[in-house]
């Protein structure tokens, strides 16, 4: 038999869901909600063209308004939601009449036996379980049921249409609430004056409550501006780290560089030193040429007399020049080299005419140069050092570096200083312009990408893009 289960509007029939299982043991329990004209159509058409049954339930007004309160639905809108219902469902019963029965939700909780019986002996085909039911308490809340009784009194077609439902409903027990009693009164007073002290109550929790936001506004205030100079003196201390940081690699290269041209100076002055015992001894040389060649002098004057001695001391003579004037040149080609560094302290007291003098700017200039090659293929060797610089790559990726006889045993060379500011990547681990782009101090700087994020970006925790 195909049984249809139906609850009217504000009907909770969850409290008689295992009472309704009693009809429909073999089935999941599926309760329609009759809550409008058009709902109730359709249950109409189901049990038309199915030839099928239904049993529908409804709530009396107090439970009813009992539920409203539950579903935060107000007592003016409950009450015409129950009637508008009420006048539908005591319609649909007397078109349908044989085909459903109507309960009333209180008899059925109040007496569950007699609802299954009543069922069983009107649907004799219905499959009805054999288990004994107990009564279902239920209490309707004193407020909701002096309520429902003010609205009878108050609204005659509110009491006509629960007489009508009544005389509708199939008789299982006297299921109307009783009548209000004093104590029942008086505990509602009671609950009403606790609710105006628990409302008194309210209002101070709620302006203590925005005393409370009002300090708490204040001291998130506090918290902000705090917050605000931490992040101030943060940027202010972070400026002063970068500084300082500049400073130290300024002092690094400068204690480097001076290192480097101390030991530079300490070799040219051993060079210095010994050239100027190879000139001294070639001064005393050449001073006793002279005083060799002032002797044949004397002794070609003497020999003047003799013109045969005389063409003799002539030969002698042009051959003593011949050795004075290699002399002259091996010394000359031992001075250049001396002369272009800065002289030592003793010098010659009459230098010759001929000989060329060297600017010592020129020897600072070669110094430096020499400096600063050394300090870039120091640099290069740390990148080449580094797990973010890869050689083999480099020259794979760059085959114009590759094809350069100088870059192509030295890649790193090359990255220092020409491929970081050319956008060039060391390898796929480092972005060189992204890090440029990051952090534009360093571009401004004029640093390697790459040289920068290994001696300070990676210790300042500089972003990478």
């Amino acid at each position: 038999m195909n049984l249809t289960f139906a609850a009217a509007a504000l009907c909770n029939w969850q409290p008689a869901s295992s009472v309704l299982h009693q009809l429909a043991p073999c089935k999941e329990l599926e309760v329609i909600a009759l809550t409008s004209a058009a709902t109730m159509e359709e249950l109409e058409q189901q049990l038309t063209s199915t030839s099928g049954n239904a049993a529908l339930l409804y709530a009396p007004l107090h439970m009813a308004l009992e539920q409203a309160a539950k579903d935060s639905i107000e007592p003016s809108q409950a009450m015409a939601l129950w009637q508008h219902n009420a006048a539908l469902l005591a319609r649909f019963c007397k078109k349908m009449r044989g085909k459903v029965l109507l309960f009333n939700l209180a008899d059925v909780l109040a007496a569950p036996q007699l609802f299954k019986t009543l069922s069983a002996q009107h649907w004799p085909a219905l499959p009805v379980n054999e288990q004994t039911l107990p009564a279902i308490k239920h209490n309707t809340p004193t407020l909701q049921r002096l309520m429902a009784e003010h609205l009878l009194a108050k609204h005659p077609e509110l009491c006509s249409l629960e007489q009508q439902l009544t005389a509708l409903a199939q008789p299982l027990a006297t299921s109307s609430s009783a009548p209000l009693v004093i104590t029942e009164l008086n505990e509602l007073m009671a609950e009403f004056e606790a609710g105006k002290h628990a409302h008194v109550n309210w209002k101070s929790a709620e302006q203590q409550l925005q005393q409370q936001q009002q300090r708490i506004a204040g001291l998130n205030h506090e918290k902000n501006a705090a917050q605000s100079a931490l992040a101030e003196q943060k940027q202010e201390s972070e400026l002063l780290l970068e500084q300082l940081h500049k400073v130290q690699e300024a002092l690094e290269t400068n204690l480097q560089q001076n290192t480097t041209l101390e030991q530079q100076h300490k070799a040219a002055e051993q060079k210095i030193t010994q050239l100027t015992k190879e000139c001294t001894q070639l001064k005393a040389s050449l001073a006793a040429a002279e005083k060799q060649a002032s002797t044949l002098s004397k002794e070609r004057d003497q020999a003047r007399s003799s013109a045969k001695a005389a063409s003799e001391l002539k030969q002698e003579n042009t051959l003593l020049l011949e050795q004075l004037f290699t002399v002259q040149e091996e010394l000359e080609k031992h001075l250049s080299p001396a002369l272009s560094a800065p002289l030592p302290a003793v010098a010659p007291k009459e230098p010759a005419s001929n000989q060329p003098v060297v600017k010592s700017s020129s020897f600072k200039g070669k110094m430096k140069k020499r400096a600063e090659k050394k300090q870039q293929q120091r640099r290069a060797a740390e990148l080449a050092a580094s797990s973010l610089f890869n050689g083999d790559w480099y020259l794979k990726q760059y085959p114009d570096v590759a094809a350069d006889k100088v870059f192509a045993s030295n890649p790193a060379l090359h990255y220092l200083k020409c491929g970081g500011f050319e956008g060039r990547n060391p390898s796929p681990g480092f972005n060189s312009q992204d890090y440029l782009d990051a952090n534009p101090d360093v571009a401004a700087a004029g640093f390697n990408p790459l040289y920068h994020y290994l001696r300070f970006g990676q210790a300042e925790k500089r972003p990478l893009y």
